[in-house]
C-alpha cells in the first residue's frame, strides 16, 4: 500500500486535540476509586454509554443494550447516568485546567470530554 505525502501547513498552527476516554466511567471513578479495578459501566436509557477498562477487558463496549451487558458480564456495576450535571462540571474543570496552560487562550469546547487546543504563529515561538 502506497503512503501519501501529507501537504505542508503554511499558516504556522498547532492543534492539539484532547479526548477523554470513557469519560462518564472515569467522573464516577475519581469519586470512588475502588471502582477503577472493577467492571464498571454507565447507563442511559437501556443502553451502556460508556465503560472503564476493566468492562471492557471482560467484553463490554459502548451502546451496548443493558441485558447483553449483564449477560456478559454479570458482575458488572452499572450507575446510572441520566443526570448530567456531573458530567458537565467535570467538563468544565477539565476545560479550565486545560486552559490554564494555554498562553494564547485560545482553548476551544467541543463536548463534555473534548477540548482544541489552537495555537496561531505559536510554531515559530517554540523554536
Amino acid at each position: 500500500m502506497e503512503k501519501r505525502k501529507v501537504p505542508a501547513r503554511k499558516d504556522g498552527r498547532i492543534v492539539v486535540h484532547f479526548d477523554y476516554d470513557c469519560f462518564y466511567a472515569s467522573v464516577f471513578e475519581a469519586k470512588s476509586p475502588a471502582l477503577k479495578s472493577l467492571p464498571f459501566a454507565v447507563q442511559q436509557k437501556h443502553i451502556i454509554v460508556t465503560c472503564n477498562y476493566e468492562a471492557r477487558r471482560r467484553g463490554l463496549h459502548k451502546l451496548q443494550l443493558i441485558k447483553d451487558a449483564r449477560r456478559i458480564c454479570p458482575d458488572v456495576i452499572i450507575e446510572l447516568g441520566e443526570d448530567i450535571s456531573r458530567f458537565r462540571d467535570a467538563s468544565k474543570d477539565l476545560y479550565g485546567f486545560l486552559k490554564a496552560f494555554s498562553w494564547s487562550g485560545k482553548v476551544e469546547r467541543l463536548g463534555f470530554d473534548e477540548v482544541r487546543r489552537l495555537g496561531v504563529g505559536e510554531c515559530e515561538a517554540l523554536g
